[in-house]
């Protein structure tokens, strides 16, 4: 028995089965990564790696782990996956040239306009390789069990899915989350509040509809998926600061936009105005966040 395929025995222990007959198993595993080293051949995942999650891969199945279960695992993707974990950029290539068609497909059966299949991919690109603080990286859930591209387009099905019944929704939740919010511990703020709550409100939500879908995106990453700024980076391969860039514009925009909107509304005097200003300046991340959220945060 090969080395590799003693290791696989060991990973499987107790379950290993006939997999302890060492030349089938040679044979099987061998076949296994050279299928791998095809899809990938600057091999840019650790045969050990690899065996370790084929080996994962057999235990979290019902079924016995013996060679037609071994050969039945898609390896090559399974080892694409593991280049993605590891943020090769030769695998994130190939993962935009194979899977991003999949995903396009997906997001187009439930709303084909190009803004929202664009931000569907985006999504799915943060889902698939950056994660949150609370999950990793999804890619590193992928068993091998059946085709990547597949797997990828139920996890693109839901997220479209999720952002339409967030879009139909936002209006009202948005109210609900924004009715909670303090009042400015300024006190001239704070009266200013009592008197324009409800349009601060108003015009929180609209201006946020006005903002592009990359824009809004943007927003919902930096604080709903709490995305740190290196993270922003990473996913839409721009440096830190570009991200930091796009994330403010955002932000500006949308304060803009609110204070323009105020304005338009209210009878206001020029010192009422600077308080405007200040009163969107000092809210406009909490309340982002809570109209995100579509709750407060607790």
């Amino acid at each position: 028995m090969s080395k590799r395929a003693g290791r696989l025995v060991a990973r499987l222990g107790k379950r290993a089965g006939e997999l302890v007959d060492g030349e089938p198993l040679d044979k099987a595993l061998g076949e296994s990564l050279e299928r791998a080293e095809a899809r990938l051949p600057h091999r840019p995942v650790e045969h050990d790696k690899l065996v370790d999650r084929l080996a994962d891969a057999l235990l979290a199945s019902d079924e016995p782990p013996d060679l037609a279960a071994l050969q039945r695992l898609h390896a090559a993707d399974l080892n694409l996956a593991c280049a993605l974990e590891a943020r090769d950029e030769r695998a994130v290539a190939i993962a935009e040239a194979e899977l991003m068609p999949a995903v396009r497909e997906s997001a187009g059966r439930i709303d084909s306009s190009p803004a929202f299949v664009d931000e569907v991919c985006q999504r799915v690109r943060d889902r698939l390789l950056v994660g949150d603080r609370d999950a990793p990286a999804a890619i590193a859930q992928y068993r091998g069990t059946g085709p990547l591209a597949r797997w990828v387009r139920v996890i693109a099905s839901r997220i479209a899915l999720d952002m339409k019944r967030a879009d139909a929704n936002v209006e009202h939740a948005s109210e609900d989350a924004l009715a909670a919010l303090p009042a400015p511990g300024d006190p001239e703020l704070e009266v200013i509040w009592r008197t324009c709550a409800a349009e601060y409100k108003t015009a929180l939500t609209t201006g946020f509809a006005s903002l592009s879908r990359r824009e809004r995106t943007l927003l919902r990453q930096r604080y709903i998926d709490e995305l740190d700024i290196e993270a922003l980076g990473r996913l839409y391969r721009v440096h830190p600061s570009t991200a930091f860039r796009w994330v403010k514009q955002a932000e500006q925009q949308l304060a803009s936009s609110t204070r323009a909107s105020l304005m338009d509304k209210l009878a206001l005097s020029e010192s009422q105005v600077h308080s405007i200003e200040r009163m969107v300046a000092s809210q406009l991340q909490v309340s982002l966040e809570r109209m995100l959220r579509g709750k407060p945060r607790t």
